[in-house]
């Protein structure tokens, strides 16, 4: 048996804030540090930002978190001398629970002879890859957008950690359920309205763009809230919403889109990022009316044939399947308030080496090698509430299938 080098709190914290800092795509849509819930021992992010990171220390594995959201009031007023005794608005409110669970992940950093043969401080390397740039960074950033997407589709890349949703692991890795979009949040491209319904010339072009920000403007209830991040100089001036799509799908976009027109779309992302400068604009991306287009480097894919989840035009979302025809990508519209993260504590309960992220080495072989090992404490689940009529809907997120080239 080796001994145990014990990670402390004050490392746990530093590496925590490494992680949070990365500019990743889970980063990118997450807001500040999190602040005190009144009410509440709990803490979260800012509610304008597409991922609320919620934080409790005191929770531990398999612990639910909880996410509560009030109704607007849309009671008449109370006119004249007409008595207002009676007419109070009650306060109605929905709420959602999210598990949160231990994640761990181990390499062996080698033996004398290894590290003697190179260089490398292979320790050193073992611990940059378990962190935030590679290992951790790469499996948050997918199960991020697999919730977010609600399916985590049929293309297996060589360099995936997530496997299929058929693995037996699959659901442990998730923590959460995968929740299919609801039917009020789910579109599609050219003149589909179902996933079976999609053949090839449905795919993603600027229409379809301009479907979705009109029913944004449209909605009566459970309105879409525009993503909010720190120190936009247009934050109430103009609305922002963030649609990620696959390369496909942007290859689609821009072939079907005049040249003339795309460097209008490019100029306007160019003018909401003037006194910004935030690393959301970086890169290649459109914007028409308030929606920014992105490109994602993962992304969503059914094979022709793949049986999908989706949710019935009905109050509760009830699940069913429907079966693809061709193959098609899902893109990503996010708003404020599309996917709640919730971190717990991944030490001891004496909280000597308390933090949400830890990392401990641990000598194997006779002090010959050493194993490395990072380990986290967190679950994530999409933002859904029942409105005052008790339909069930996404909250900040909305999905659009196509066929792609």
């Amino acid at each position: 048996m080796g001994t145990t080098v014990k990670s402390n709190k004050l490392f746990n914290a530093a590496l925590f804030a490494e992680v949070s800092k990365a500019h990743n795509f889970t980063n990118l849509l997450t807001e500040g540090a999190p602040q005190a819930i009144p009410g509440k021992k709990s803490k979260q992010t800012d509610k304008g930002a597409p991922i609320v990171r919620i934080t409790d220390l005191s929770k531990a594995a398999g612990d639910e978190v909880e996410v509560d959201i009030y109704h607007r009031l849309t009671g008449r007023p109370t006119m004249g001398d007409r008595k207002l005794e009676g007419r109070g608005e009650t306060l109605t409110s929905a709420s959602m629970g999210l598990k949160i669970n231990q994640g761990r992940h181990m390499v062996d950093a080698g033996g004398k002879m290894a590290q003697q043969r190179t260089k490398h401080n292979l320790q050193q390397i073992a611990r940059g890859l378990l962190s935030s740039d590679n290992y951790y960074g790469d499996l948050t950033d997918h199960t991020t957008l697999i919730h977010l997407s609600g399916a985590r589709g049929t293309h297996l890349a060589a360099n995936d950690i997530v496997p299929l949703a058929s693995d037996p692991e699959f659901a442990e890795i998730l923590v959460n359920p995968v929740l299919p979009p609801t039917y009020d949040r789910h579109f599609f491209g050219g003149d589909a309205n179902s996933v079976d319904t999609l053949d090839a010339a449905d795919k993603f072009t600027l229409d379809v763009v301009e479907n979705m920000r009109l029913y944004i403007d449209e909605m009566d209830t459970m309105r879409m809230q525009p993503v909010k991040l720190a120190n936009d100089p247009m934050v109430d001036a103009e609305p922002l919403y963030v649609l990620y799509v696959s390369p496909r799908q942007m290859a689609d976009f821009k072939a079907t889109t005049s040249k003339e027109e795309l460097t209008r779309l490019a100029a306007q992302a160019m003018v909401r990022s003037k006194g910004w400068n935030h690393p959301i604009f970086h890169g290649e991306c459109f914007m028409w009316e308030g929606i920014l287009i992105k490109k994602m480097t993962r992304y969503i894919e059914f094979g022709v044939g793949s049986t999908v989840d989706v949710s019935q035009n009905n109050h509760a979302a009830t699940i069913t399947q429907a079966t693809t025809g061709v193959k098609m990508h899902r893109g990503v519209l996010l708003g404020a308030q599309a996917l709640a993260h919730a971190f717990g504590n991944v030490g001891k309960q004496d909280g000597s080496d308390a933090g949400f992220i830890g990392m401990t080495e641990q000598s194997t072989d006779h002090d010959n090698s050493k194993e490395i090992a990072i380990r986290w404490m967190d679950g994530k689940k999409k933002i859904r509430f029942a409105d005052k009529n008790g339909r069930v809907n996404d909250h900040g997120v909305m999905v659009v299938d196509t066929a792609v080239s």
